[in-house]
């Protein structure tokens, strides 16, 4: 087994140091001699995330036209909230944590519209758990990409509709991002 021994020594801090060192120790791991040998649609994601970088260069967002997409995210233990906060960061959508599922509730009441995917965990303080939240997403806001997490077997995908995507902790990184592709090239249209 290969190990990628890459560690980010530059200027950055935070997330973005820690997404360049995954992605560095990736690159390492696993060479790409030239972007026409990656997949049609991971070579579309990466054209999506140098287009939003181009953007945040251009200057704000208040000339745009179109709605800020964002994702919500939402996790009861800190590290991972972390660790998810920096993976979904480094893609084309905005990310906004919500600490209860009746925040979470508030903020899609105000800007329903402008979500492309809800991120919950489980297991949430408040009176809103995780598949709870993903019923009312769901009933509210059918437009909008579910992805659930847990840790815990009690969880069934039984519990949540066929529309919702359960992820099992440890969840993969790139499981992520493929739901971030789903919400951003596919999201589903609104019932009216």
């Amino acid at each position: 087994m290969r190990q990628a021994s890459y560690f980010y020594r530059g200027v950055a801090e935070g997330p973005a140091a820690v997404g360049h060192g995954i992605a560095q120790g990736l690159l390492e791991a696993l060479p790409v001699p030239d972007d026409t040998q990656l997949p049609d649609r991971l070579r579309d994601l990466v054209a999506l995330l140098i287009e939003r970088d181009a953007a945040k260069g251009a200057g704000d967002r208040a000339g745009r036209t179109e709605p800020t997409r964002l994702v919500l995210v939402l996790e009861d233990d800190p590290s991972l909230r972390e660790q998810a906060v920096a993976l979904l960061r480094e893609t084309v959508l905005d990310v906004v944590t919500c600490a209860t599922g009746d925040e979470a509730v508030a903020l899609l009441r105000e800007r329903g519209g402008e979500v492309a995917m809800v991120f919950t965990d489980v297991d949430l303080p408040g009176t809103l758990d995780g598949v709870a939240l993903a019923r009312a997403v769901r009933t509210l806001w059918p437009g909008i990409r579910l992805v659930v997490t847990s840790g815990r077997a009690a969880v069934r995908d039984e519990d949540l509709s066929d529309d919702v995507v359960h992820l099992r902790k440890p969840w993969r990184a790139l499981d992520v991002l493929v739901q971030v592709d789903h919400a951003v090239r596919h999201p589903a249209l609104p019932v009216r």
